[in-house]
């Protein structure tokens, strides 16, 4: 069967490419899945321990928590 070079599912979703859709909390270590991408000056509550924590995007393309 020859290759379809035109469907592929890395190019199905290019709107969400990058976006992060979970986290690990840096209290406990617990991996966290969210509703909506993260973003800069976002609230996110660990469903595992309670702790709430506020995000920071870096320049580099990552994300800080800071503890509230």
């Amino acid at each position: 069967m020859p290759l379809d070079h035109y469907e592929d599912d890395d190019e199905k979703d290019l709107g969400s490419k990058g976006a992060r859709k979970d986290f690990d909390c840096p209290d406990c270590n617990a991996n966290n899945p969210v509703e909506e991408p993260l973003a800069d000056g976002q609230e996110v509550l660990c469903n595992y321990c309670g702790m709430e924590f506020s995000v920071k995007a870096m320049d580099n393309g990552r994300f800080k928590f800071k503890e509230l």
